[in-house]
């Protein structure tokens, strides 16, 4: 039976794997928790999907798409240990199951072998109008991949065949068995390294991006940039010395023409040019400053940040807002600014569903809910637990959720639930007197709210002057998905409800 990366939410895409609970070739129960992922900044436990010997086809820190195989739970040993013969590199091109090929006569389908297949040739047979019936397999096993019907069509293999050893090393070599992960691949491929010199560590003999990088500093020397030589003159150069051309005089004029007196020559002196001394073509490195390993929660940070910024075209909104009736609510209800201001937006995104939606392909998905996400900082990660049906959550609900996943976010007891299906987030930095920013939205969603400080200025009303408590707000929006009009209309909304936040209570709130 496959095992593939879960979906845990519905806008979870990827998921990385942290740890196999159990493993290689070992016995395990159905519903038995086996493996470890991280999506959204959370730590999930995966059950087994059904009882057997597990033989895990992806190792830890691999991040991979909904959806993809990463790991196999046979029903005997002797199948695993058969399947642990395999590379890891082939599970691509393994059938999962026999398919049927067409007849080539009418009326014989019954008496047609089964023939295994590739789902990828199959389906590559079936769009050409050809039959698998007579082509010769190369899979395991015999059978046909997408490479066999290519080679039938005429037309260029689409991708390398895997060798005994995967991934193109020599048979014999560590690699044999369990293969390469693609980044360990890839740094080899950059630092010349060859991979059947490196000892895998990984599950199965699998070369790791670790088992690479200490062959590099153990074994790779630095390269050696060979220096001229300069030449060192060790006798001085002796000058020339001038010919002497003798005057001719006319006789006429000799007679009252004095001696000529001819200068002496002074031959000139090169001074001696010193030996310069060895120059070492080793280069002085400076010991290594300590780092930080950009790991767990940081790395995921890291990536969705650059996914966001590369992907979406930001667009950013910053509108003043009067905070005065407000403060107000707060001391009356005793909640927070926080509470408040998610209330109001959850309102304005129920006008506005334009906000509360997402990009897939080429179509806007506008979300049914509306689920409200809320930047929470631990030491120096960053998550964002979820308030769900925001809209439909009274005020004080809305204070009593928030206290709890802050809560909870701090003692490092969130679950899967607690981050999954946001589809807007508030960031509010204002506890750290930070007037304005601009916030990175939080993939997939379209937009994200910023917060500022909010502080007591004052302002001119009726030629009076008076202090009134205001606060920036910063609409950072998926210029893809939304235009600059509606985003202003909404950031417009939230202002209004601030500034008069007894129409919170006109959605049935009491």
């Amino acid at each position: 039976m496959k095992m593939v990366m879960p979906k845990m939410g519905m806008t979870m895409e990827e998921g990385t794997i942290v740890e196999w609970k159990k493993k290689d070739g070992e016995y395990v129960e159905k519903g038995e928790i086996i493996l470890e992922i991280m999506t959204n900044k959370v730590n999930i436990d995966v059950e087994a999907p059904s009882s057997g010997y597990l033989k895990v086809l992806r190792g830890p820190d691999e991040v991979l798409p909904v959806g993809e195989i990463i790991a196999l739970i046979e029903e005997s040993a002797e199948a695993a240990k058969r399947i642990a013969e395999v590379p890891v590199a082939q599970f691509e091109e393994v059938p999962i199951s026999r398919v049927e090929v067409e007849p080539t006569i009418a009326g014989v389908a019954d008496t047609v072998e089964r023939i295994p297949a590739s789902p990828r040739a199959r389906k590559l047979a079936e769009e050409r109008g050809i039959s698998l019936v007579g082509i010769t397999g190369t899979g395991p096993g015999g059978a046909i991949t997408e490479n066999d019907v290519l080679r039938e069509l005429g037309e260029p293999k689409v991708t390398i065949p895997v060798v005994s050893g995967g991934f193109g090393i020599e048979s014999g070599s560590s690699a044999q068995s369990g293969g390469v992960s693609p980044l360990a691949e890839r740094i080899a491929r950059e630092r010349g390294v060859d991979l059947s010199k490196v000892k895998g560590t990984g599950i199965g003999g699998k070369i790791t991006k670790e088992d690479v990088l200490r062959y590099i500093e153990r074994e790779v020397e630095p390269e050696v940039v060979p220096v001229p030589e300069i030449p060192v003159y060790e006798t001085p150069v002796e000058a020339a010395e001038p010919e002497v051309v003798p005057e001719v005089v006319p006789e006429e004029l000799e007679a009252i023409t004095e001696p000529q007196v001819v200068p002496e020559v002074v031959p000139k002196v090169v001074p001696e040019i010193p030996e310069r001394p060895e120059v070492t073509a080793e280069p002085h490195i400076p010991p290594e400053a300590p780092g930080i390993p950009l790991t767990g929660i940081k790395k995921l940070t890291a990536e969705r940040m650059i996914k966001s910024k590369r992907e979406a075209p930001h667009l950013t909104l910053a509108m003043e807002v009067s905070m005065t009736e407000a403060s107000k609510l707060k001391t009356s209800l005793t909640v927070s600014y926080t509470d408040i201001i998610v209330k109001a937006t959850a309102l304005a995104l129920k006008k506005y569903p334009i906000m509360n939606s997402t990009l897939k392909g080429n179509k806007i998905i506008l979300r049914e809910k509306i689920n409200i996400g809320i930047a929470v900082a631990r030491n120096e990660d960053l998550l964002v637990p979820v308030i769900h049906n925001a809209d439909k959550c009274s005020l004080k609900e809305i204070s009593r959720i928030t206290r709890d996943i802050i809560e909870r976010t701090q003692k490092d007891q969130l679950t899967e639930k607690d981050v999954l299906d946001g589809t807007f987030t508030i960031s509010n930095l204002g506890m750290y007197d930070i007037d304005f920013f601009t916030p990175i939205i939080n993939p997939p969603e379209a937009a994200i709210l910023g917060v500022g400080k909010i502080k007591k200025v004052p302002v001119v009303i009726n030629d009076q002057i008076h202090i009134r408590e205001k606060v920036t707000l910063s609409l950072s929006f998926d210029h893809r998905i939304v235009n600059g009009m509606p985003a202003a209309l909404f950031l417009q909304e939230i202002k209004n409800l601030l500034e008069h936040p007894y129409r919170l209570f006109m959605e049935g709130e009491t």
